[in-house]
């Protein structure tokens, strides 16, 4: 009987300790897909106003369109 208990706590000592890393992975998980969020509302950001446009030279002013 003694060695059945002993077994018995060492199970649960690894189930406590499974449970923990668990609870580890997924706040990590959490934080990283926080994380991301956080960089992909950045990317989505849009640029900070209108852009200015030619108004000379050759580069921008002329625009040839066939349909």
């Amino acid at each position: 009987m003694d060695g059945i208990s002993n077994q018995i706590m060492a199970i649960s000592s690894q189930m406590a300790s499974a449970r923990l890393a668990q609870g580890v992975q997924a706040f990590v998980l959490r934080e990283s897909m926080q994380m991301q969020q956080a960089t992909l509302n950045t990317l989505l950001q849009p640029a900070p106003g209108p852009q200015a446009l030619a108004t000379s030279g050759a580069l921008g002013t002329q625009l040839n369109v066939f349909a």
